[in-house]
């Protein structure tokens, strides 16, 4: 081969091998050029209200009385359509405590027509005002799946009833079979994921109630407060997105 030839073709091996400005960095951090570089961006806990019809319009509503102030309303945790879904027999109910000289409720579970009495008691209230929980006791009946229930609670500010009323609050609740796609969603989720499974499904209750057991277990996480705070928000009930979570409730005739 000519000398010339022999020198073109060392020239060109050469530059083959030597190295493109910013390819050595490119190879290190395995991005290919053009590629946009992304930051994961954590998803807030939103519940998705199911479509199951509405309740009747007389749900959902509260009643003042003359021991809570208006700026200190007693408030059922409840979605915007009155109805929460829940898996379990014996739900758990949230609701606002407001502050109020009051010690005692009422609540009381009735059937969809509002015909029968399921169950019912008197509760003591916490002495602090914020988030409340009742879960139902082993005593009351179960759940029937499919069916709904019509449920109220009543602030007992005057025994005798008086004129000035005991403020009172409403909601409905229905039990339902869960869906082999969230028995394994749930199966498969660590306890930190599930109250994001629950809300992707529609499940009120135990959106609610799972979040709260792993706030009580982890008061200082912040993230588990920001979900509260979001999960509120999702349904409009953002005044109460940063109260606290109060103990409740023990059975007054027990």
């Amino acid at each position: 081969m000519p000398y010339t030839n022999r020198y073109l073709v060392l020239l060109a091996l050469s530059l083959s091998v030597l190295p493109v400005p910013g390819m050595a960095a490119q190879a290190s951090t395995g991005l290919v050029a053009g590629a946009r570089v992304t930051t994961p961006v954590r998803v807030s806990l939103n519940f998705k209200v199911p479509k199951r019809g509405t309740p009747p319009k007389t749900a959902g509503g509260a009643t003042r009385g003359a021991c809570v102030s208006q700026k200190q309303m007693l408030v059922p945790l409840i979605p915007p359509d009155r109805l929460g879904l829940t898996l379990q027999e014996r739900p758990s109910f949230f609701f606002h405590a407001p502050k109020s000289p009051a010690q005692q409720a009422d609540f009381i579970l009735l059937t969809e027509d509002d015909s029968e009495v399921v169950y019912q008691t008197t509760l003591t209230l916490p002495q602090q005002p914020g988030i409340a929980r009742f879960d139902l006791p082993i005593t009351a009946p179960a759940l029937e799946a499919g069916k709904r229930y019509h449920w109220f609670m009543t602030v007992i500010c005057d025994p005798t009833g008086g004129p000035n009323g005991n403020p009172s609050i409403e909601g409905w609740v229905e039990r339902v079979a869960p869906e082999r796609t969230l028995t394994k969603a749930l199966t498969q989720a660590k306890p930190g994921d599930r109250p994001a499974v629950y809300a992707e499904a529609g499940i009120w209750h135990e959106t609610l109630a799972s979040l709260a057991d792993l706030r009580r277990r982890n008061p200082d996480n912040s993230k588990l407060a920001n979900d509260w705070s979001q999960l509120l928000k999702s349904v409009g009930l953002n005044a109460l997105a940063v109260e606290p979570l109060v103990d409740c409730c023990t059975l007054a005739n027990q």
